[in-house]
């Protein structure tokens, strides 16, 4: 709801623009107008030029982040499932590391999709460390006795350190994928365009009606470049329902567990 409102806000700003240059065409006289018909219709043509351009790349950029945080959950999905089942052949001597896991799942599923419609919680470069260095304590303590956990105990420290990774990125992907002052900037643009548009353009209820349709389109593309941007919340969100899976199914099965 929050991208929504954020996107009224913007299409009021730039229909704002658009009933300034109304008003500015009848408090002028109408040769000013006329005389500035021709240097209005050119700044009009470059701002649209540069509006649609930059609208373009920030939607395939939001989207990109979008897409990247998809696949990042999905290689960890897969990183998970790895270590667990290398963690399972190690044997019982492996299971506070099973634990681990789990903890650090059940962390990520809090930090990204717990916050009650707050952004996701940044991993501090401290935090990331301190799960490292559990991870490495719990693997330092354990003693194979063959080849076969030799070679799962290898291959699960190769594991979690990838899965911490992934969850660094993901979390540090997320702090500004979306600069606010080049928003701002493509908003202002609008405006003036929409200006422009307002100065130069006949007055009735046909051209303001589709003068609005137009400030809600660019509204509308402003509302997709932060849904894209921020996909644990909103419209668009990425589901939490694997992780939910994967967490009830590593509690039941956990020692102990119910």
């Amino acid at each position: 709801m929050t991208f929504v409102l954020r996107a009224v806000q913007v299409m009021c700003v730039i229909f704002a623009g658009c009933m300034l240059g109304i008003l500015l065409q009848h408090s002028l006289p109408s040769q000013h107008i006329a005389d500035a018909k021709s240097a209005i219709t050119t700044i009009q043509g470059l701002v649209a030029l540069l509006l649609a351009l930059v609208l373009g790349l920030l939607i395939w950029t939001s989207y990109g982040v979008y897409s990247q945080q998809q696949s990042e959950t999905h290689t960890l999905g897969s990183q998970v499932l790895q270590l667990d089942l290398a963690l399972e052949r190690y044997g019982p001597g492996a299971d506070r590391g099973r634990e681990l896991l789990r903890q650090e799942l059940m962390a990520t599923r809090e930090r990204f999709w717990g916050g009650g419609g707050a952004r996701p919680a940044r991993v501090a470069y401290s935090q990331s460390r301190a799960e490292l260095r559990d991870f490495d304590g719990f693997f330092a303590a354990l003693k194979p006795s063959d080849d076969e956990q030799r070679h799962q105990l290898d291959k699960g420290r190769q594991l979690s350190a990838s899965i911490i990774q992934t969850h660094y990125l993901m979390s540090r992907q997320l702090l500004s994928p979306i600069p606010k002052a080049l928003l701002i900037s493509v908003v202002s643009w609008a405006t003036l365009l929409f200006t422009c548009i307002g100065a130069s353009s006949g007055v009735n209820a046909l051209a303001i009606v589709y003068e609005a349709l137009g400030a809600a389109a660019v509204a509308s593309a402003i509302y997709l470049i932060l849904e894209f941007s921020q996909p644990y919340l909103g419209l668009f969100r990425i589901s939490s329902e694997g992780v939910d899976q994967v967490i009830a199914e590593m509690s039941a099965n956990r020692p102990g567990g119910d």
